[in-house]
C-alpha cells in the first residue's frame, strides 16, 4: 500500500509514543497531541488502514494499536531523525574508553559496558581477531630453569602471552637476541604469515636454535590460534529484565541462554563488519531466538581496515535513533584510540 502523508504522520506518532512507553497507542491518544490537529475518528480510519497494510498490530480488540517490524523498518529507513549527543553524553563516552587506551582487552570490556549504560540494552563486543592484525614485537622472557613467558605484542595494543619450555642453558641475554631477532623477522606481519617467516628462519638463520624454534611454534599454534579467536565481550546481561517484554520469565531465559552460545553471536557479530552500521528488526534476524528483537551493530577500525564490530540487543521497540548517535560516538572514539596505537606503532 501506498501511505499518504497523513498516515506517515500519524505512524511516526505511534512508533515514538509506543517506543516511549510500551503501551499500545489509541486514536483519541494522538488526537490530544499539540501537532496532531486531526479528529479521533479519522485518526482511528487512518490507523485501521494502517493495520491493514501490515504496519500496526493489535494485541486484543479493546487496546490500542502497536508497530510492526514492518513499521520500525520504515521507521529507521525514513522517518527516524538521529541528533548528535549532548556534550556531556560524549565526554561520558570518550572519558569512559580513553581511561582503558593502554591495552585493547581493557577498550573492549569499556565498550561492552558504556553502551550498554547508555542505552540500557545488553551490548556485544567482537573483539580484533587475530588473524586481521599485525605483530608489532616478539618477547621471551625467562621465568626459571625451563620455563619462559612468550609474549605477542600486536599493534592494535593486544597482547597474548603463553608459557614455554626453553633449554636450560639458554640465558637472559641469550633470549634477549633472539626475541630482537624474531621480532625483525614478523614486524608488520599477520599472524599465518610471522609463523611461516620464523619457520623459515629457524631452518636457515637460526640453525643452532631450530629444535627450540620448531618446539616453540608448535606450542603458539597450538595455543594461539586466530581461527579459535571467537571472543564476543557482552555487557549489561541483566538489562533485559528492565523491559517490560521481558517480564516473562521463559522469554528471559531463552534470551540469556543465546547468550552463552558465543559461536552464533560470533558468526553474527562478523558478518555486520561489512558495513559502517546495520539494524536488524524482528524476523529479519536469522536466529529464532532473535525473532522479537533487534540488533544494531556498527563497526570499528584502525586507518583503513576494519578490525571488528559492536552493538545492542533489546526489544524492537527500542530508541533507534539515540541507540545509532551512542553507536557513531562509540565508533569515532574507539578509532581515535586504534590510530593512536597505529600511529605508536609506526614510530616504534
Amino acid at each position: 500500500m501506498a501511505i499518504t502523508e497523513r498516515q506517515m504522520m500519524i505512524l511516526k506518532a505511534i512508533i515514538d509514543d509506543y517506543i516511549a512507553t510500551g503501551i499500545p497507542v489509541g486514536s483519541r491518544t494522538l488526537s490530544k497531541r499539540e501537532d496532531m490537529n486531526i479528529s479521533s475518528a479519522t485518526i482511528r480510519n487512518e490507523m485501521a488502514d494502517l493495520e491493514e497494510g501490515g504496519y500496526l498490530e493489535q494485541p486484543h480488540t479493546s487496546a490500542g494499536r502497536m508497530p510492526s517490524d514492518k513499521a520500525y523498518r520504515l521507521y529507521v529507513d525514513t522517518l527516524m531523525k538521529v541528533s548528535r549527543l549532548n556534550q556531556g553524553e560524549i565526554a561520558f563516552i570518550r572519558g569512559y574508553l580513553n581511561q582503558k587506551m593502554g591495552q585493547m582487552g581493557g577498550v573492549i570490556e569499556a565498550t561492552a559496558k558504556v553502551l550498554s549504560e547508555m542505552t540500557n540494552l545488553t551490548s556485544l563486543v567482537l573483539a580484533p581477531q587475530l588473524s586481521q592484525i599485525e605483530i608489532r614485537r616478539i618477547q621471551i622472557v625467562k621465568l626459571s630453569g625451563h620455563k619462559a613467558l612468550l609474549i605477542f605484542v600486536f599493534n592494535t595494543g593486544m597482547v597474548r602471552d603463553m608459557v614455554i619450555h626453553v633449554p636450560e642453558e639458554m640465558d637472559p641475554y641469550e633470549l634477549e637476541t633472539l626475541s630482537n631477532f624474531l621480532t625483525d623477522k614478523v614486524s608488520n606481519r599477520r599472524f599465518a604469515d610471522a609463523v611461516s617467516a620464523v619457520r623459515e628462519a629457524a631452518v636457515g638463520d637460526i640453525e643452532a636454535h631450530r629444535a627450540f624454534m620448531e618446539s616453540m611454534l608448535d606450542a603458539v599454534q597450538a595455543n594461539i590460534r586466530p581461527e579459535a579467536g571467537k571472543e564476543v565481550v557482552l555487557g549489561g546481561a541483566k538489562n533485559i529484565f528492565n523491559h517490560p517484554e521481558y517480564q516473562d520469565v521463559d522469554k528471559a531465559k531463552n534470551f540469556l541462554t543465546l547468550l552463552e552460545t558465543k559461536d552464533a553471536l560470533y558468526d553474527m557479530l562478523s558478518r555486520s563488519t561489512d558495513m559502517e552500521f546495520t539494524i536488524r528488526i524482528g524476523r529479519e534476524n536469522e536466529l529464532d531466538e532473535l525473532r522479537d528483537m533487534s540488533i544494531v551493530t556498527a563497526t570499528y577500525r584502525m586507518g583503513d581496515q576494519k578490525l571488528g564490530s559492536f552493538g545492542v540487543i533489546g526489544p524492537t521497540r527500542m530508541n533507534y535513533a539515540k541507540i545509532i548517535s551512542v553507536l557513531r560516538c562509540v565508533s569515532a572514539s574507539m578509532n581515535e584510540i586504534l590510530q593512536y596505537y597505529l600511529a605508536d606503532d609506526k614510530q616504534y
